[in-house]
Parts: C-alpha cells; sequence; structure tokens
C-alpha cells in the first residue's frame, strides 16, 4: 500500500512537471519564437542618405552651392540606386567612379566624390553607417585644368573688341571688367551700381560682395575691392562711369543686360572665339582672363598677398580684413596701373569707338 501511494504521489510530481514543461513549450512556440525572426529594415540608400544630411547641413551651403549639391546627389543616387550602404564596399564606390568617368572629366568626377564622401563621413560620424570606404577614391592623373591663360596679345584682341560694341552695351563692359578685374564670371555679373565707388582717395573699385537679394560670392575671402585702371589695354574708365550713371538714371540696380547663364554663353561661344580669329584654341573662356591677370601679376613679380588681394584668393598665412586683404587698395591700385602700363593697348580706344 505505502509502494503503491509512493508510484501515484511520484506520477502525479512528475506529472505536473511535464504539464508544466509542455505549458511552456506551448508558449515558447507561440510567444517566443517570433522574437527570434530577424526584422526586415529598407535599405540606407543614398537618396535616404542624402535627404538626412541635407535637413542637417543644407542651412550651411549658399544657394548655388546647394543647388550643385542636389543635382549631384541626384546623379549618384540614380548609379547606386537600391544598394544598401550598410553593407556598401570599397568595390562598389569603385564601380561609382568608374560610371562617373566615363562621361565626365576627372577633374568633375573628383569634384562628386568630394559630395559623397562630405555624405558618408556624415553618415558615420552621425551613427548611420560604421564605416565609410571613401578614402583615396579620387583621381590623381589626367585631372589637368583645360583652362588656359590669354596671351597678353589675345587679351589686346579682346578689348579691341569690346571697344567696337556700344557703350551702352553691358557685354562691353562684362568683357573689359573682367580683363583688368580677374573678376570671376558670377562675380562679374552681379555687380550693382552701388558697387561702383570712388573712395577718398579718387580711386574708383568695383565692391565684390554678396550684399544683396540673390548676389553670392564663393566664399569669405573673396569680398574685395578691386580697383579699376584707367587705360589698361585702352579700358575707358569715363565711359564705363558715364554706363553706370545710366543705369542709375534708368532706376536698374542690376548694371547687367543679361542673366550669368546667357553672358558665359555668349562670352566662351561667341565673343572670344570672334575677338580671336585664328588666334583662337579651345580652351580659352571668360575663366582664362583671371588666368592671364594672375600670370602677369606673377612674371610682374607681384607680392603674393597683394595678388591674392586682387584676385580674392587667401593662403592660411594672409589676413583679411572686411574687403578681402589687409592690403590697401591704393597700394594695389598703383601695382596695377604699373602691370598694365606695360601691357599692350587696345588698337582702338573705346571713346573713339562709342
Amino acid at each position: 500500500m505505502l509502494k503503491t501511494s509512493f508510484h501515484t504521489d511520484t506520477q502525479r510530481l512528475w506529472g505536473g512537471l511535464y504539464g508544466d514543461v509542455g505549458t511552456r513549450n506551448s508558449l515558447v512556440k507561440n510567444h517566443s519564437a517570433p522574437s527570434h525572426q530577424p526584422e526586415m529594415q529598407a535599405p540606407l540608400t543614398f537618396e535616404v542618405l542624402s535627404k538626412l544630411y541635407l535637413a542637417d547641413r543644407a542651412g550651411e551651403q549658399k544657394p548655388t552651392t546647394l543647388s550643385s549639391t542636389q543635382f549631384t546627389h541626384g546623379v549618384i543616387g540614380s548609379i547606386l540606386q537600391e544598394l544598401d550602404l550598410r553593407t556598401h564596399t570599397r568595390e562598389d564606390l569603385v564601380a561609382l567612379r568608374d560610371q562617373l568617368v566615363m562621361t565626365r572629366k576627372p577633374s568633375t568626377v573628383n569634384q562628386m566624390l568630394m559630395k559623397v564622401s562630405a555624405v558618408l563621413n556624415w553618415a558615420v560620424n552621425n551613427g548611420h553607417l560604421i564605416k565609410a570606404f571613401d578614402k583615396k577614391l579620387k583621381f590623381t592623373k589626367g585631372i589637368e585644368s583645360t583652362r588656359k591663360a590669354f596671351s597678353q596679345d589675345q587679351i589686346g584682341m579682346l578689348m579691341d573688341h569690346a571697344s567696337r560694341l556700344p557703350e551702352a552695351s553691358w557685354k562691353r563692359w562684362l568683357l573689359s571688367l573682367g580683363v583688368i578685374t580677374g573678376g570671376r564670371l558670377n562675380e562679374i555679373s552681379q555687380l550693382c551700381v552701388t558697387d561702383i565707388q570712388t573712395l577718398e582717395s579718387g580711386v574708383v573699385v568695383i565692391h565684390i560682395n554678396e550684399l544683396g537679394e540673390g548676389k553670392s560670392i564663393k566664399n569669405k575671402r573673396s569680398e574685395r575691392q578691386v580697383p579699376l585702371t584707367d587705360g589698361a589695354y585702352g579700358f575707358d574708365l569715363q565711359a564705363f562711369m558715364r554706363y553706370v550713371e545710366t543705369c542709375k538714371q534708368s532706376g536698374n540696380e542690376s548694371l547687367a543686360q543679361i542673366g550669368y547663364r546667357p553672358a558665359g554663353e555668349w562670352a566662351n561661344q561667341q565673343a572670344i572665339p570672334q575677338a580671336l580669329g585664328e588666334c583662337y584654341v579651345k580652351g580659352l573662356v571668360f575663366h582664362s582672363l583671371r588666368h592671364s591677370l594672375a600670370s602677369l601679376m606673377q612674371a610682374k613679380g607681384v607680392p603674393t598677398a597683394h595678388a591674392q588681394a586682387v584676385m580674392g584668393h587667401a593662403s592660411g598665412t594672409i589676413t583679411f580684413d572686411t574687403y578681402g586683404s589687409g592690403v590697401p587698395v591704393e597700394i594695389i591700385a598703383e601695382l596695377l596701373r604699373v602691370i598694365f602700363s606695360a601691357a599692350p593697348s587696345s588698337l582702338h580706344h573705346p571713346s573713339h569707338l562709342s
């Protein structure tokens, strides 16, 4: 009887334990199993990262830079498509680079890759990616600039061409100012009547700045005052000042009669080839005027700080004030007068053709 009771109690005890295990197995099967299933994550594409990046950084970029960034991001996104950048490899980025260079110059591809790196490194720093494989992607060969400098004789031909245009034509002054100031096309194209200033010393300058709606300069060091040298290659300062006064009287704040892009197309595709004729070679564009002035100053031994004051460039060792350089404008005006005095004059003086 004792044996039977022990057997019954044992069955009851183990049966309860087995029953509990069965219940637990049922719970595990019904509730725990799904927690072991990996969650499906949407691919972290370049398009997604671009939106996150721009939401954080767009406010730090100038409108023109932001537009360029958005365009580049669109191109990159269309190439990488659904690639999950959480698992991207070096080979993926090399393939991207190789595809970009099929229809673009290496120098252009390098600029685009810099924007890719900016996004990837931002993503790493903000915890979206563990690692980026963008190091040493850029091309180091075949990136020489196709932009050339005009010879001094060619500059004379360009100024002669400009001199033949009417005094009331902005195209005449667009080309002339590019020659004697080395200003960038967008800097010249956005000049307002208030940017033409006569200082107490009597020096007339163009003030390159971004004060005003829609105006933009490359960086803070680009703001500067560049003297206008009367007689440089035949430049007629008084005729230009009459043009400025005419704009004032008509109520036009802007000196330009055509926009930035049409101005570039006219200068690069029409004016420069026509002015140079048989002397024209591919690669000579409006920006080449900037290279030409820089080369002239270098050839004449102009100190680096003075040249940077004219061009709006800076090294890390130069301290710049509000107008782009600590060098007094009067000193810049004198050095430009000296180097231009040795340059060939235009074949015709503008005043004879107004």
